[in-house]
Protein backbone atom coordinates (compact mmCIF):
# COMPACT_ATOMS: atom_id res chain seq x y z
CA UNK A 1 0.00 0.00 0.00
CA UNK A 2 1.56 2.82 -1.32
CA UNK A 3 0.67 6.63 0.05
CA UNK A 4 1.36 9.97 -1.31
CA UNK A 5 2.33 13.66 -0.09
CA UNK A 6 3.51 16.60 -1.50
CA UNK A 7 6.93 16.16 -0.75
CA UNK A 8 7.08 11.95 -0.44
CA UNK A 9 5.61 8.60 -0.94
CA UNK A 10 5.10 6.70 1.80
CA UNK A 11 5.69 2.25 0.62
CA UNK A 12 6.47 -0.63 2.46
CA UNK A 13 9.70 -1.49 3.47
CA UNK A 14 11.26 -4.58 1.40
CA UNK A 15 15.06 -6.87 2.34
CA UNK A 16 16.04 -4.73 -0.73
CA UNK A 17 16.14 -2.00 2.04
CA UNK A 18 18.23 -3.29 4.87
CA UNK A 19 21.64 -1.68 3.98
CA UNK A 20 19.96 1.70 3.76
CA UNK A 21 17.73 1.60 6.30
CA UNK A 22 21.27 0.40 8.63
CA UNK A 23 23.17 2.86 7.77
CA UNK A 24 20.47 5.34 7.48
CA UNK A 25 18.99 5.17 11.01
CA UNK A 26 18.31 1.34 12.60
CA UNK A 27 21.73 1.00 13.34
CA UNK A 28 22.42 4.65 14.29
CA UNK A 29 22.52 5.19 18.08
CA UNK A 30 21.95 9.09 18.36
CA UNK A 31 18.27 8.08 16.21
CA UNK A 32 17.44 5.24 18.41
CA UNK A 33 18.34 8.04 21.88
CA UNK A 34 14.89 7.97 22.77
CA UNK A 35 13.09 5.55 21.41
CA UNK A 36 12.17 1.66 23.37
CA UNK A 37 14.23 -0.20 21.05
CA UNK A 38 17.33 -0.72 20.67
CA UNK A 39 20.07 0.19 17.86
CA UNK A 40 20.70 -2.68 15.49
CA UNK A 41 23.90 -3.80 15.81
CA UNK A 42 24.14 -5.22 12.14
CA UNK A 43 22.51 -5.30 8.89
CA UNK A 44 21.29 -9.29 10.12
CA UNK A 45 19.05 -6.95 12.74
CA UNK A 46 17.54 -5.01 10.03
CA UNK A 47 16.55 -8.05 7.93
CA UNK A 48 15.32 -9.60 11.28
CA UNK A 49 13.31 -6.30 12.22
CA UNK A 50 12.38 -5.70 8.32
CA UNK A 51 10.95 -9.86 7.94
CA UNK A 52 8.63 -8.64 11.11
CA UNK A 53 7.10 -5.81 9.86
CA UNK A 54 6.64 -6.55 6.25
CA UNK A 55 2.83 -6.43 4.92
CA UNK A 56 0.48 -8.90 4.88
CA UNK A 57 -1.17 -9.54 1.38
CA UNK A 58 -4.50 -11.58 0.34
CA UNK A 59 -4.23 -13.18 -3.04
CA UNK A 60 -6.58 -10.07 -4.51
CA UNK A 61 -3.48 -7.91 -3.26
CA UNK A 62 -5.62 -6.85 -0.14
CA UNK A 63 -4.13 -5.26 3.06
CA UNK A 64 -4.61 -8.34 6.07
CA UNK A 65 -5.07 -6.83 9.32
CA UNK A 66 -1.98 -6.76 11.20
CA UNK A 67 -0.26 -5.75 14.40
CA UNK A 68 1.57 -2.95 12.60
CA UNK A 69 1.50 -0.70 9.33
CA UNK A 70 5.24 0.50 8.27
CA UNK A 71 5.76 2.47 5.26
CA UNK A 72 9.12 3.53 4.43
CA UNK A 73 9.50 7.14 3.26
CA UNK A 74 10.80 8.29 0.31
CA UNK A 75 11.48 12.12 -1.10
CA UNK A 76 9.65 12.58 -4.08
CA UNK A 77 12.44 14.50 -5.69
CA UNK A 78 15.36 12.33 -5.25
CA UNK A 79 14.11 8.58 -4.71
CA UNK A 80 15.82 8.35 -1.93
CA UNK A 81 15.12 6.06 1.37
CA UNK A 82 15.54 8.32 4.49
CA UNK A 83 13.16 6.68 7.56
CA UNK A 84 9.97 4.43 8.26
CA UNK A 85 6.98 4.91 10.35
CA UNK A 86 3.28 4.32 10.87
CA UNK A 87 1.37 2.29 13.24
CA UNK A 88 2.25 -0.51 15.84
CA UNK A 89 -0.22 -2.20 18.26
CA UNK A 90 0.23 -1.78 22.10
CA UNK A 91 -1.44 -4.13 23.55
CA UNK A 92 -1.32 -2.41 26.99
CA UNK A 93 -3.84 0.27 25.70
CA UNK A 94 -5.44 -1.50 23.00
CA UNK A 95 -4.72 1.00 20.50
CA UNK A 96 -2.10 1.59 18.02
CA UNK A 97 0.37 4.18 18.45
CA UNK A 98 2.37 6.00 16.26
CA UNK A 99 6.49 5.55 15.68
CA UNK A 100 9.01 7.16 13.71
CA UNK A 101 12.69 6.94 12.47
CA UNK A 102 14.36 9.11 10.15
CA UNK A 103 17.95 10.05 9.36
CA UNK A 104 19.69 12.80 11.37
CA UNK A 105 20.47 14.45 7.97
CA UNK A 106 16.50 15.28 7.29
CA UNK A 107 15.61 15.52 11.23
CA UNK A 108 13.99 19.59 10.98
CA UNK A 109 12.53 19.62 7.39
CA UNK A 110 8.68 18.63 8.32
CA UNK A 111 9.28 15.42 6.80
CA UNK A 112 8.04 13.36 9.61
CA UNK A 113 4.60 15.10 10.06
CA UNK A 114 4.02 15.07 6.58
CA UNK A 115 4.32 11.62 6.54
CA UNK A 116 2.34 10.95 9.71
CA UNK A 117 -0.60 13.08 8.56
CA UNK A 118 -0.60 10.44 5.03
CA UNK A 119 -0.39 7.71 7.93
CA UNK A 120 -3.38 8.88 10.03
CA UNK A 121 -5.57 9.57 6.77
CA UNK A 122 -5.55 6.01 5.68
CA UNK A 123 -5.62 4.71 9.53
CA UNK A 124 -9.09 6.16 9.28
CA UNK A 125 -10.27 5.68 6.18
CA UNK A 126 -9.08 2.41 5.33
CA UNK A 127 -8.70 0.27 8.45
CA UNK A 128 -11.18 2.68 10.32
CA UNK A 129 -8.98 3.03 13.29
CA UNK A 130 -11.01 5.69 15.77
CA UNK A 131 -8.12 6.35 18.26
CA UNK A 132 -4.37 6.33 18.46
CA UNK A 133 -1.66 6.25 21.18
CA UNK A 134 1.29 8.80 20.72
CA UNK A 135 4.21 9.08 22.98
CA UNK A 136 8.07 10.48 23.29
CA UNK A 137 10.57 10.65 25.85
CA UNK A 138 10.46 14.08 27.87
CA UNK A 139 13.76 15.11 26.28
CA UNK A 140 12.87 14.51 22.89
CA UNK A 141 11.44 18.17 21.88
CA UNK A 142 11.73 17.10 18.12
CA UNK A 143 8.91 14.16 18.45
CA UNK A 144 7.17 16.47 20.80
CA UNK A 145 6.59 18.93 18.06
CA UNK A 146 5.70 16.76 15.71
CA UNK A 147 2.65 14.72 17.97
CA UNK A 148 1.77 18.34 19.13
CA UNK A 149 1.24 19.67 14.80
CA UNK A 150 -0.59 16.20 14.10
CA UNK A 151 -2.93 17.30 16.92
CA UNK A 152 -2.61 14.79 19.90
CA UNK A 153 -4.53 15.61 22.73
CA UNK A 154 -1.70 14.99 26.32
CA UNK A 155 -2.76 12.34 28.66
CA UNK A 156 0.07 11.76 31.19
CA UNK A 157 3.50 11.13 31.98
CA UNK A 158 4.64 7.94 32.16
CA UNK A 159 7.57 5.78 32.79
CA UNK A 160 8.63 3.72 29.43
CA UNK A 161 10.94 0.32 29.73
CA UNK A 162 13.87 0.16 26.65
CA UNK A 163 13.07 -3.72 25.51
CA UNK A 164 16.69 -4.73 27.18
CA UNK A 165 14.53 -4.55 30.05
CA UNK A 166 16.94 -2.46 32.00
CA UNK A 167 16.86 1.07 31.00
CA UNK A 168 13.58 3.56 31.29
CA UNK A 169 13.06 6.65 30.85
CA UNK A 170 10.26 9.21 31.73
CA UNK A 171 7.90 10.13 28.59
CA UNK A 172 4.32 12.51 27.34
CA UNK A 173 1.97 10.15 26.86
CA UNK A 174 -1.18 11.12 24.27
CA UNK A 175 -4.31 10.24 22.40
CA UNK A 176 -5.90 11.17 18.98
CA UNK A 177 -8.97 10.94 17.81
CA UNK A 178 -9.14 10.14 14.20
Amino acid sequence: MTLETNRLILRPLTLADAETAYYGWTGDAEVAKYVSWLPHHSIDDTIKWLKEIEWKMDGAGNVIQSDNYIWGFVLKETGELFGSGGLIWEEGCKLFQVGYNIKKSHWNNGYTTEAMRAILHFAALDLGIKRVAGGHAKENLASAKVIEKLGFVYDRDDITPHVDGIRYFGSREYFLDL
